[in-house]
């Protein structure tokens, strides 16, 4: 998730803000809402700020994470920034159920295997750290963590030691609500699709049991009339 900078409109001070997120004892059920809303707003306004403050290099341990580059090669806070800021609003209650953050980097067309290193390891220190994190609230444990990546890559090398866009990748799941383990076939280095890994779990499948399992929602609000579930895994 992107830590921007927010400037409070001049002609709101505090005092108006703050009434405007207090529900009076006469307001309607949609007006205490709203007012319940904009404090989370507000809470999570602040919260940027503070991480906004952090000086540079501090939330990350040693790792050498300083605002890593995207994709797209725009920078970006560090995932440990953004992750410290998911922290934040899980533990002040927001009700946010959903937050998203990422790491750039991977469209490793060359030098795969130093690139892969550096960049996994900041994700495995980030999501370590943040896991542990949670892991110490009621509402922390509550959390799932999926990680997924936007496409996977070929199984060949190309002539600059890196690959190519491919189609079946990794889905992990991490938190306490999580039975670790892997669930389904490890894929085939041989037994290719048109030079991609074929896949054995279908990511709908994840995808609707974390919107019904974590997330109490209907799945067929996003993926129709899918029926696949992962079982077991929460």
């Amino acid at each position: 998730m992107p830590v921007p900078d927010r400037e409070t409109a001049p002609q709101l001070g505090a005092e108006t803000l703050t009434a405007l997120a207090a529900a009076a004892p006469d307001d309607s059920p949609a007006r205490a809402r709203a007012a319940a809303c904009f404090a989370d707003l507000r809470a999570v306004d602040a919260m940027v700020g503070q991480v906004r403050a952090t000086p540079a290099g501090e939330e990350a341990e040693d790792d050498g994470e300083t605002a890593p580059a995207t994709a797209t090669g725009g920078a970006r806070a560090s995932l440990d920034a953004q992750l410290d800021l998911v922290a934040r609003c899980v533990e002040a209650g927001v009700t946010t159920r959903v937050f998203s953050v990422s790491l750039g980097g991977f469209d490793t067309h060359a030098d795969e295997k130093q690139l892969q290193q550096v960049l996994l390891g900041q994700l495995d220190g980030a999501l370590t750290r943040f896991a542990d994190r949670m892991a110490r609230t009621e509402a922390g444990r509550k959390v799932v963590v999926a990680v997924y990546s936007e496409f996977g890559r070929r199984v060949r090398a190309n002539a600059s030691d890196g690959t190519d866009h491919g189609t079946a990748s990794n889905v992990l799941l991490l938190g306490a609500p999580v039975d670790g383990g892997l669930y389904g076939e490890p894929p085939s280095l041989t037994d290719l699709d048109d030079g991609d890994l074929k896949h054995t779990t279908d990511f709908r499948d994840v995808y609707a049991t974390v919107l019904e399992r974590v997330l109490d929602t209907d799945p067929g609000a996003v993926l129709g009339d899918w029926r696949g579930r992962l079982t077991g895994v929460l």
